[in-house]
């Protein structure tokens, strides 16, 4: 569906304000008389508040311009894109949810957690702390909005931004990949290294690393050649990523600065994957599986400051 260019810069600011500032206006209503904070009822209501600052916005600009699923990066027909070599994008998804359960697993091994947490990631370590089936429940529920919300913003900012920055050079979407993907590398072993000399656990940050650069190897292979997109087309829902990573973690002036940029770098690989997979013929269903494999585990992959994560 065809956009002007100031309606979809319009929706990329509103949806990127609403991510960025909304987690800090959750955190002073919450503080009001009479809102539940404890026991399922207030994770219920914190679940509802995590899918307001994250899927409200999109959603309800989606329906508003009548575009549908598309504004997501979803396709109503698939297209190629397949690694070379392999049969099509059921490889491909296998391949790129890989190195997530890799690096899942691992984290949770490395925390103690037996096989059933082992295979269930968040749930399973739920399971074994005694969690009852409310609980887990609710969890699964929680797992569920992240992912979905971690594809609707990142896609919907992806696709907007295609529209609403006409002046934005076009540049070859295998080199946005490899540019800033080599990019969020570099960033995440520098201030890994700081976090490492400064007591952060070193194997769970070096499995986190080299996922992070699994995930964008795969990415760059999934890619065909010969696409070009606006270079916000990446840049924006990267931005944005790193600017919410930061702000949770105490903004510039809380302390929180070199988290947020690490989780940020961390987060790149799963954003560049639904940025680079929303501009292609398939769209991103073909990354939804590796977006719920983020969080299935208790990773620090995840473009949502709310996953959380052992890391």
């Amino acid at each position: 569906m065809f956009i002007e260019a100031d309606d979809a810069k319009t929706d990329v600011i509103l949806a990127a304000a609403v991510a960025v500032i909304g987690p800090s206006l959750v955190g002073f209503v919450s503080r009001l008389p009479l809102l539940p904070r404890t026991g399922a009822l207030g994770v219920l209501v914190d679940i509802i508040w995590l899918a307001a600052v994250t899927l409200l916005v999109p959603v309800l600009l989606a329906r508003y311009r009548g575009d549908g699923i598309a504004a997501f990066g979803f396709r109503s027909q698939g297209g190629h894109l397949a690694v070379a070599g392999t049969p099509g994008a059921t490889t491909s998804t296998v391949l790129l949810v890989l190195p997530v359960a890799v690096v899942g697993v691992g984290t949770v091994v490395l925390v103690g957690g037996g096989p059933v947490a082992a295979v269930l990631g968040s749930v399973g370590l739920s399971l074994e702390g005694g969690a009852d089936l409310g609980q887990v429940g609710m969890l699964a529920l929680r797992v569920a909005v992240l992912t979905i919300g971690a594809v609707v913003l990142v896609g919907f900012l992806s696709v907007r931004s295609r529209d609403g920055f006409p002046r934005s050079p076009d540049s070859s979407l295998t080199e946005l990949v490899r540019t800033f993907g080599l990019g969020a590398t570099a960033a995440a072993l520098l201030t890994g290294l700081v976090r490492v000399a400064t007591g952060g656990p070193l194997l769970a940050l070096a499995l986190h690393l080299l996922a992070l650069v699994a995930v964008l190897l795969l990415v760059d292979r999934l890619v065909p050649a010969g696409v070009s997109v606006p270079r916000t087309t990446v840049v924006a829902p990267l931005v944005l990523v790193v600017a919410i990573q930061t702000f949770a973690a105490g903004g510039l002036l809380g302390g929180g600065l070199l988290t947020g940029l690490h989780r940020g770098a961390l987060a790149a690989g799963v954003t560049i994957a639904i940025a680079a997979t929303a501009a292609t013929r398939r769209g991103v269903v073909v990354a939804v599986p590796m977006v719920l494999a983020v969080h299935w585990w208790p990773t620090c992959l995840s473009p949502l400051p709310g996953a959380g994560g052992l890391c």
